[in-house]
Parts: C-alpha cells; structure tokens; sequence
C-alpha cells in the first residue's frame, strides 16, 4: 500500500530515484549529443535514453523538440564571443570571421544547428547588431556592413565544408578567400550602398533581424 501510495504523485516519465531532471539539464544534455552525433542523430528519444528517463518526461521541461533545439541553439549562440575592437575594421572583419570559423570547427556538430537557428535567438541578433555598430560607427554605411557580415558567414560556412577545413591547404584557403572578400568590401564602402544592399537591409529589417538602417 505505501509503495502504491508512493509513485500516485510521480509525473509520468520522470527520472529514477535521487535523480533531478530541470530543463538546464535537458538542454544541456541535448546540446552534448548533437555536438557527438550530429543534428541528424538527434532525437528525443535518444535523448530520453541518455538521461535514463522515458521520452514523457521531457514534456515536463520542453513542449516540443522544436523548443528544445531553440533553447540548444540559443545557449550555443550565446557562448559566440566577437574579438576586441581597436584596429582597422578590415583587420577586425578578419579577425572576426577567424574566430568564428575556429569557434565553428571546435563545435562540429551545433553547426548546422546554429546556422539555422541563430537568428531566431535572442543572442543571435544582438551579435549582428554589435558588428553593424562598430563597422558604422568605423565609417561604413550601415547597409554596406549588413552585406560585410553576410559575405564574412558565407566565406566562413564555405570554408567548413570540405573534410579538409582543419588542415593547412583548408587554412591557407580560407584566408585567401577572406581576403579577397574584404577587399571587396572595402571597395564596396568607398562608394554609396548598391540598391541590392540596401534592399538586403531592408528586407532583414523588416524580418526583425537587425535594427532600423540610420
């Protein structure tokens, strides 16, 4: 009768005996298995078997796992750290994307996800935010920093796909192809914003990625 009378409080799913299940811990757990596995292999069931508990108990702590993979990404995104200013904005972009891509590369498996949810963190967006402002208070038009930071992510997403990203000739590739980007750039902010950057801009601000343009 006591052991009947014991478990008519327990939730369904929960966690063995002595165990405490939050959701920092389901979160963080999620983040560990995406970066072993990747996001493919991720599953809440492979994460239910992980913490040892049955797939209902996660619905104590994320309602979807759409909720799950936001909370994931949110906490990877905010452990991005931008380099300090203090030098050309050319060599900071440099810098930037650097530290990024290494960043990246040590992550592997929270890539993709990060990618395809940083915008819709809370920490994603304010990252953009601090790099449109230092280029535009370094001189730039805040439409030719938008597309600064574009051309920086796609030559830093470029450079991670092939298998030989980590090596040298993946190095030496890499900031070849960073600076011709950036020279790129620097021709483009000598000159007013092309209709396509303003129209970027403009487009990402009405989608609520970035501040209202100067």
């Amino acid at each position: 009768m006591d052991s009947v009378h014991s478990t008519r409080g327990a939730r369904r799913g929960a966690p063995p005996s002595g165990q405490r299940l939050t959701r920092d811990v389901v979160i963080a757990r999620a983040e560990q298995l995406i970066t072993r596995n990747g996001l493919g292999a991720f599953s809440l069931r492979s994460l239910a078997n992980a913490l040892g508990v049955r797939p209902n108990a996660l619905y104590n702590h994320v309602r979807s796992r759409d909720e799950l993979l936001d909370a994931v990404a949110e906490r990877s995104v905010s452990g991005l750290r931008l380099p300090p200013t203090g030098q050309p904005w050319p060599d900071w972009v440099r810098a930037v994307a650097t530290e990024l891509r290494a960043q990246l590369i040590e992550n592997p498996g929270l890539t993709e996800l990060m990618l395809a949810r940083a915008g819709a963190t809370a920490t994603g967006p304010a990252v953009l935010e601090r790099f449109l402002d230092h280029l535009e208070a370094e001189g730039l038009d805040r439409a030719v920093a938008h597309l600064a930071w574009h051309t920086m992510l796609t030559v830093v997403v470029g450079s991670l796909v092939p298998e030989s990203a980590r090596g040298p000739r993946g190095e030496r590739t890499f900031g070849a192809v960073l600076d011709v980007s950036i020279t790129g750039v620097r021709a483009a902010a000598q000159q007013p914003p092309s209709a396509q950057a303003s129209a970027l801009l403009r487009d990402h601000t009405l989608d609520g990625a970035t501040a209202t343009p100067r």
